[in-house]
């Protein structure tokens, strides 16, 4: 599906139309695909299946810029879910050729007014710390965590305090609606500080790269079982993944866990969600702040088979223990 937003005038006097596709639409998937074939796998792969099927609680929007002859000069793309949504930003792309007329900054402001508009809640992105796009994100309201080069524009005054207020939640399948609330959930800073050693993800970070390296893998059949744990309105309070540890010798299988500090009470039934598979060792880690989570391993019948002291360094630079635990 396609809407017409608007027709500005490039540095180079060209004229630019600005559309909105919102995938899956079969008179644009030839157009937008090769034009960010750049991008390599799995985004590629990811990108096909968009432009393929529904994918259920996702809304993915390609904005492009296109000159009175047809050709596309741009695109910045938007994932997004609940209502009102909160999504991801990528994908912003100019080809070298167009580059220094302008098409990135007309494409930024159209994604950030229709993203207003909406009523959305809260954009993130990822990109180098003080890098020349760090700023151009920056004038467009994005704010930096740290050196991170992690970014988020906030239109709803105490978002993260809004999204993860203590409510009832439900354990269920990830579906792909999970993605930009996954994210949301990645870059609350507080909280245990191993939070995937199956994705590489520790203290404050990101989700969005994560997440389709999560579905394919599920697709590949390494990552057997995806649950989270979620609010009606799909807001995402925490995660358990069991999945092969790709870089051990023989691949052994691990769990991971993690939830949101206001939902440590409900991890246990998160972790007892996953059929752990008879008679094979399974493997799960914790680190020695991670408050709460050896006793819901334990419950979930996993026994503490090691420390390793000091391996971990969090966020602030504090030095923590892994503790290694095993089922099976």
């Amino acid at each position: 599906m396609e809407k017409y937003l608007d027709t500005v005038e490039l540095k180079s006097g060209e004229q630019m139309r600005v559309v909105r596709v919102t995938a899956p639409d079969d008179a644009w998937r030839d157009r937008i695909l090769p034009l960010l074939g750049h991008k390599g796998e799995p985004w590629g792969w990811q990108m096909q299946v968009v432009f393929d099927e529904d994918l259920e609680g996702l809304e993915q929007r390609f904005y492009v810029g296109v000159l009175e002859a047809g050709e596309l000069v741009g695109n910045v793309m938007t994932i997004e879910s609940m209502d009102p949504p909160i999504g991801i930003l990528g994908h912003v792309f100019t080809p070298p050729e167009h580059r220094r007329k302008g098409i990135c900054s007309h494409l930024m402001q159209a994604v950030v007014d229709d993203f207003r508009e909406r009523g959305g809640r809260a954009l993130f992105l990822h990109t180098g710390y003080d890098t020349p796009p760090y700023h151009i994100y920056a004038s467009y309201g994005f704010k930096g965590y740290r050196d991170t080069g992690t970014m988020a524009l906030l239109n709803e005054p105490e978002f993260f305090d809004r999204q993860f207020r203590v409510r009832p939640v439900q354990v269920r399948d990830t579906i792909w609606g999970d993605w930009a609330p996954l994210e949301a959930l990645a870059e609350v800073p507080e909280g245990w500080y191993l939070r995937s050693a199956l994705l590489g993800v520790y203290g404050f970070a990101g989700f969005e790269g994560q997440y389709i390296e999560a579905r394919k893998r599920m697709e590949e059949g390494s990552i057997e079982q995806f649950k989270v744990l979620a609010a009606d309105d799909g807001a995402v309070m925490g995660f358990a993944i069991l999945g092969r540890m790709e870089g051990f010798p023989g691949r052994p299988m691990a769990l991971d866990l993690h939830v949101h500090p206001n939902f440590v009470d409900a991890a246990p039934e998160l972790a007892q969600s996953i059929v752990l598979p008879d008679g094979a060792t399974v493997l799960a880690f914790a680190d020695s702040g991670s408050e709460g989570k050896p006793e819901v391993l334990a419950a979930a019948g996993f026994e503490h088979e090691a420390t390793l002291r000091g391996l971990l360094t969090d966020d602030d630079g504090n030095q923590l223990d892994l503790l290694v635990f095993s089922r099976g």
